[in-house]
C-alpha cells in the first residue's frame, strides 16, 4: 500500500497525466453561464468522503492533500476540517498557490509516494517543489478577476483607464501586480524575460553553493489562447537557447552588469567564477572565468481548468516555474 495524493482542478493537471501519476483530482464547483458563471470551494463533507475512500485504498498509509491557496478559496479550510475527522491520516499542505505550480507539486509528491515514501516524506516532497514555485498570470481583460473578488475594484478601474495589460504574480497566496505592459506582445516578452531570470538565478545559486543546478519545469497555461501560448513557448525556448552565450559574455565582462541593481547577483556569480579560475591557474596554467552551468528546463503547454478560467477569463496565459 502507498500514500495517496489528492488535489483539486485548480492545479490544471490534465486528467491523463494525473491518472498516470496516481494523483486524484477533484473538480471545483462551477455554476451559471457566461458572465454570470461562478465557482465554489469544495465542502468539508465531500472532502471527508474523498479522503476516506483514498485511505481505504491505501491501507491507512495516509493521504496528502494539495489544494488551491487558502487566500483564494474556502477549499483549504474545509480540507483541514475534513482531515481532523480522520485521526491524523491526512496531511493538508498549505500550498499558497494554484495552477501548474500546484500540479507539479502533486506530481512530485506522487512520485515519492510510488517509491514507498512515508506520509511525512510525501508531504515534504510537495513542500520542496512549492518552495521553489513562481506563478505569473497575464490576463487579457481583468473584469473576471474583479467579479470574482480576486482584484480590487480600484485597481481594476485604474488598469482599465490606462489601457494596461497587467502581469500578476501569485505571492503569499494572493494575486499581486508584477508588471504593467501596454500590449499583449510586450506582455509575452516580459514573461519570457522574467522566466529567464529565474532560470539564471538557479544557475547562479547552484554555482555559489557548489552544487548542480536543479532541473526546472515551466508550464504555460492558456484559457482560449492556444496560438498565443504556443508562440510564447517558442519565444521562451529560443531565449533559453541563447542563455549559455549570454552567461559566457557576462562571465568575461562582469563589469557590464554593474549598471543594474537587478544584476548584483550576476556580478557575484561572475566574480566567484573568476576567483575559481584564478585558483585553478595557481599552478601556472592560464584560465578564463567560467560561467555557471544552466539547469535543464522542460517547457510544457497546458489548458487552464474550468474553475480557474471562470476567474481569468478568455485570453489569459499563466506561467508556472518550479525546480524538481
Amino acid at each position: 500500500m502507498t500514500v495517496h495524493v489528492i488535489t483539486d482542478s485548480s492545479s490544471c493537471l490534465p486528467r491523463e497525466l494525473a491518472d498516470a501519476a496516481g494523483v486524484t483530482v477533484v473538480d471545483l464547483y462551477t455554476s451559471g453561464q457566461g458572465a454570470e458563471k461562478t465557482t465554489a470551494g469544495l465542502g468539508a463533507l465531500e472532502l471527508t468522503a474523498n479522503y476516506a475512500r483514498l485511505l481505504e485504498r491505501s491501507g491507512d498509509d495516509g493521504v496528502v492533500a494539495l489544494h488551491l491557496s487558502k487566500e483564494l478559496s474556502s477549499t483549504w479550510s474545509n480540507a483541514v476540517t475534513a482531515a481532523g475527522v480522520l485521526e491524523g491520516k491526512v496531511r493538508v499542505v498549505d500550498t499558497n498557490t494554484a495552477g501548474m505550480t500546484l500540479g507539479y507539486a502533486a506530481l512530485e509528491a506522487a512520485r515519492v509516494a510510488r517509491a514507498g515514501g512515508s506520509l511525512d516524506e510525501v508531504a515534504d516532497a510537495a513542500d520542496r517543489v512549492l518552495s521553489t514555485a513562481t506563478l505569473w498570470l497575464y490576463v487579457h481583460k481583468i473584469d473576471s478577476l474583479r467579479r470574482g473578488g480576486r482584484l480590487s475594484t480600484a485597481r481594476t478601474l485604474l488598469t482599465t483607464a490606462l489601457a494596461i495589460k497587467p502581469i500578476l504574480k501569485l505571492a503569499d497566496g494572493e494575486l499581486q501586480l508584477a508588471a504593467k505592459t501596454r500590449t499583449q506582445a510586450k506582455a509575452m516578452a516580459k514573461l519570457v524575460e522574467m522566466a529567464s531570470e529565474v532560470v539564471v538565478a538557479e544557475a547562479d545559486a547552484a554555482a555559489e553553493e557548489g552544487r548542480k543546478p536543479r532541473r526546472m519545469k515551466i508550464g504555460i497555461m492558456q484559457s482560449e489562447a492556444v496560438e498565443p501560448a504556443k508562440h510564447l513557448k517558442q519565444m521562451l525556448e529560443e531565449q533559453l537557447a541563447e542563455l549559455p552565450a549570454q552567461l559566457v559574455e557576462r562571465a568575461l565582462k562582469p563589469e557590464k552588469s554593474k549598471k543594474s541593481e537587478k544584476a548584483d547577483k550576476a556580478d557575484k556569480a561572475a566574480k566567484a567564477a573568476q576567483d575559481a579560475a584564478a585558483e585553478t591557474a595557481a599552478g601556472g596554467a592560464s584560465a578564463e572565468p567560467t560561467p555557471p552551468t544552466l539547469p535543464e528546463v522542460d517547457v510544457e503547454l497546458y489548458e487552464v481548468s474550468e474553475g480557474i478560467a471562470v476567474h481569468t477569463g478568455p485570453g489569459a496565459i499563466g506561467m508556472a516555474v518550479v525546480c524538481d
